[in-house]
Order: C-alpha cells, then sequence, then structure tokens
C-alpha cells in the first residue's frame, strides 16, 4: 500500500515524510519536532524522548526545562534550532523551523526531501506574521477552520476591553485571571504597566516569565503568592492574580472577579462575554481565524493541502479551501492510526 508522505495520524502526530513526525509518536520514526509547549502538543513526549531525536526551537526548550527542572538540558537527542537556519538529518531530510507567532518559541516547520520536495506544518499560528514557510504541500491547524470562525474586532481591541475590565473591576475587589500558557503572558504585559497593584503568581508561573524576560519580553514585576509580600497582599482587597497551567483556578470564588482570557465560546461580534458583574470571558488568542488561516495558505503557496482532521472543523476547512483556490487540492487528513513506516 502506497501511504503519503504527509498526513496525520489519530492520536494528532503530524507526519511530514517517511522519518519525522511532529507533535507526537509514531513507532518507527526517529526524528520528531516540537512545534510548541502547549499540552494538547506534547502527546507521548516522554516516550519520545527515550527513542527519538527530538528538535525544537531554543525558547521551547528552556520553557521545557522550566517547567520539568528534568533532564532536558543535557540529554544529546534534545535538539534546539535557530530559526530560519537549515538543518540536515541523518537521513539526507532538511529541516527549517520559522517563527509562528502563536507563543514563544512556537514554530512553522519546513521539511526538504532529497528529491526536492518541500512540506510543511503550520502548527499553531496567530496572522499576520512577518514570514511564511514556503512549501509544495502543507498540513494545515484547523482550529478555526470553519468559514463561521471569523473575528469581527482586532486584538488589539480585545486587549483595551481587558484593561477597561480589569480597572473597573479593581474598584470593588480583587481580580483573578485564567489564561493559557503564551496568552498568560501578554495578559500581564497589557496590565503590568497600565495597574499600580500587586499581581500575584505562582513559583511555576514565575519560572516561565522568567523564560520570556530572557527572551526579551518586558513584562513587568510579579509577586509570588506564598511569599511575606504575597501574603500581606492577599490581605488586601485589591490585587490581581494570574492563573495558568497548573494553577487550580477555583471553582468558587469567594470575592473578587473572575477573567477568562480564550476565545473559545466567545462571540465573532465582540470580543467580551459578561456572564456577570463578577465573571467574564475576553477573546485573547494567538490563533489565526477562518480568513486568517486561508491567507496564510495562499502565502505558502502549496498546492496541496492536508487539513489536521483530529482538531475541529478539519473537513469544514478542506471544503473551504477548494472552494477558495482553483489551483489547490484539500482534503482532510486520514487520522489512520500510527504505523511503523519500515
Amino acid at each position: 500500500m502506497v501511504r503519503p508522505r504527509v498526513d496525520v495520524f489519530d492520536n494528532g502526530a503530524v507526519r511530514l515524510g517517511a522519518n519525522l513526525i511532529c507533535d507526537g509518536y509514531a513507532e518507527g520514526f526517529d526524528f520528531r519536532v516540537q512545534t510548541h509547549v502547549h499540552d494538547d502538543h506534547m502527546g507521548d513526549f516522554n516516550r519520545s524522548k527515550g527513542l527519538q531525536y527530538i528538535f525544537m526551537s531554543k525558547e521551547t526548550k528552556a520553557l521545557l526545562i522550566s517547567e520539568f527542572n528534568a533532564d532536558l538540558e543535557y540529554r544529546d537527542n534534545i535538539i534546539s534550532l535557530d530559526w530560519g537556519i537549515e538543518r540536515e538529518l541523518e537521513d539526507g531530510t532538511k529541516l527549517t523551523f520559522v517563527r509562528s507567532g502563536h507563543m514563544l518559541g512556537s514554530a512553522q516547520v519546513v521539511v526538504e526531501h532529497p528529491d526536492g520536495f518541500r512540506c510543511g506544518y503550520s502548527g499553531d499560528f496567530s496572522w499576520p506574521i512577518n514570514d511564511v514557510i514556503q512549501v509544495d504541500e502543507l498540513v494545515i491547524d484547523s482550529t478555526y477552520g470553519s468559514p463561521a470562525s471569523v473575528r469581527e474586532y482586532t486584538q488589539g481591541e480585545a486587549e483595551s476591553r481587558l484593561q477597561e475590565i480589569v480597572c473597573q473591576r479593581l474598584r470593588r475587589g480583587s481580580v483573578h485571571i485564567h489564561a493559557h500558557r503564551g496568552t498568560i503572558e501578554r495578559v500581564l504585559h497589557v496590565l503590568s504597566a497600565n495597574v499600580r497593584v500587586p499581581i500575584l503568581v505562582s513559583k511555576r508561573l514565575i519560572n516561565e516569565i522568567s523564560v520570556y524576560q530572557a527572551n526579551g519580553f518586558a513584562l513587568g514585576t510579579v509577586t509570588r503568592i506564598d511569599s511575606q509580600e504575597g501574603r500581606i497582599a492577599l490581605n488586601g482587597q485589591s490585587y490581581i492574580r494570574l492563573y495558568a497551567k497548573g494553577d487550580g483556578f477555583h471553582n468558587e470564588l469567594v470575592e473578587g472577579t473572575s477573567i477568562s482570557c480564550s476565545a473559545y465560546m466567545a462571540r465573532p461580534d465582540d470580543p467580551v462575554v459578561e456572564y456577570s458583574e463578577r465573571a467574564f470571558r475576553v477573546a485573547l488568542t494567538n490563533h489565526a481565524d477562518f480568513e486568517g488561516t486561508i491567507e496564510y495558505i495562499r502565502a505558502t503557496g502549496a498546492k496541496t493541502v492536508i487539513t489536521d482532521n483530529t482538531r475541529s472543523h478539519g473537513v469544514d476547512l478542506a471544503l473551504a479551501i477548494n472552494s477558495n483556490f482553483k489551483d489547490v487540492n484539500a482534503c482532510p487528513s486520514t487520522n489512520c492510526p500510527a504505523f511503523s513506516p519500515n
């Protein structure tokens, strides 16, 4: 049976040729690319760590080291690549990373095969971005692949609304903000220059913020929640508490205001969903919407596109691509079980 060079397996691992897999594990592949550190892209990472060479950006490696404090820094099979610098692998393929704008360290991936065939994976990406990979065949993220997934507001407007809500609600008490990694640092960047109250974070989040600061992000001052200063701030009325991975956003908020920063279940025409005077959702997102996804595909020059059908809207996006482009052939990924290519 002839299998495609490019596909997505049922476990979400993205195949780019006969010997390289992205963001997942499949038996028989010598090489893995880790496009970024979000949990839904970290499938079977520990298994890969023992069996494969894993390539990632320097920033992604630093974030993983800060989170796990493990042996990643010293492993010969964990290899960080510079942006835009081609790396030839032992099988003759050439690997290049280009920034995707999704979060610190997140990468678009290009694999050039010995016969000149160039395939790539978008990873999660924002739009617009400065540089776009140029490939013959593309695997595209389908998170916002539905034609209905169009945002009628800018991310600048979403940031302004967040700042406005936080400043208003601080007059009534504390503000508790939950967001994914990458987005929570963006929240800190927006707020730290505009509020004059303590911003409380966990030890784990301080370690993550330090990686961002080391990479040039001016994120302002935060206070560790279990420090003496943090305990004093908790006894006051006016402070901001940030929650990210592993920080246990409370199911029951005794006082203050809760804000979730995510575009999930947000309205297309307004970045803010107000559940009550004490609960909000603000649609901060580093994902391109549907229109951005279409523009990204156009910019890659790909003539064949595989939509990631292990996520929402893979089929919808393939249909939309075939409707929008006369010279591009798109189809959803097969989602077949991972197999050994040998």
